[in-house]
C-alpha cells in the first residue's frame, strides 16, 4: 500500500463531490436527486482485485506484468462501477446479429457521476477547459447509446455555457 495512491483516491473522491456540487449550481434539478451514490464512487479501487495493480501501475514500475495486472483491475473496475461508459457495452456473441456490441442506455445518475468523474480532473488541475478537450479527444472511440451521448453533450454544453458566462462576467467587472 502506498501513501501516494491512498492520497490520490481521497483527493479524487473529494474532487468528484466538488464537481457534483458545482454541477448542482448549473443544473438545479440535480439538487433533488439522491446523491448518496457518490459516497460509493470508485469504492472498488480499494478492493484486492484493484488496489495493488493500480498502485503498481501508477506509482511503481510499469512493466509488462504490471500492465497486464492493471488491465485485469481496470476490467474489474468498469464492471463494478456503472458510472463508466464501458460498463454499458454488451458484447454480442451471436454472429448473426451483425453487430459486435450493443450500447445500452446509461441511467441519468450514472451519466452525472461519469461527468463529475471527468470534471473532477479539470477542477483539480484548475483547468476548466480540460473536460471539453478530453471529451473531444475521446468521443469518436467512446461507445455510447445515442440518448446517453445526447445527455452527455447537453450537460457538457451547460457546463461550457456557464463557464463562458462566468468568464464574461469576470471580464466585465
Amino acid at each position: 500500500m502506498s501513501w501516494e495512491y491512498d492520497n490520490y483516491i481521497r483527493l479524487h473522491k473529494n474532487a468528484v463531490g466538488e464537481a457534483y456540487q458545482w454541477l448542482c449550481e448549473i443544473i438545479p434539478e440535480l439538487k433533488t436527486m439522491d446523491s448518496l451514490f457518490l459516497l460509493q464512487h470508485d469504492a472498488s479501487k480499494t478492493s484486492k482485485e484493484e488496489y495493488d495493480a493500480y498502485d503498481a501501475y501508477f506509482y511503481g514500475n510499469a512493466s509488462y506484468a504490471v500492465k497486464e495486472e492493471f488491465n485485469k483491475a481496470w476490467l474489474h473496475h468498469i464492471h463494478n462501477n456503472p458510472h463508466h461508459w464501458q460498463h454499458w457495452i454488451l458484447f454480442e456473441d451471436d454472429p448473426s446479429s451483425g453487430e459486435p456490441y450493443i450500447c445500452l442506455e446509461m441511467p441519468y445518475k450514472f451519466v452525472i457521476e461519469m461527468i463529475c468523474d471527468w470534471w473532477s480532473f479539470s477542477l483539480r488541475e484548475d483547468n476548466p477547459d480540460e473536460i471539453f478537450k478530453w471529451y473531444d479527444n475521446h468521443k469518436e472511440t467512446m461507445k455510447l447509446h445515442p440518448k446517453t451521448r445526447k445527455t452527455v453533450e447537453r450537460i457538457l454544453g451547460k457546463i461550457k455555457e456557464h463557464l463562458n458566462e462566468t468568464d464574461t462576467g469576470a471580464a466585465a467587472t
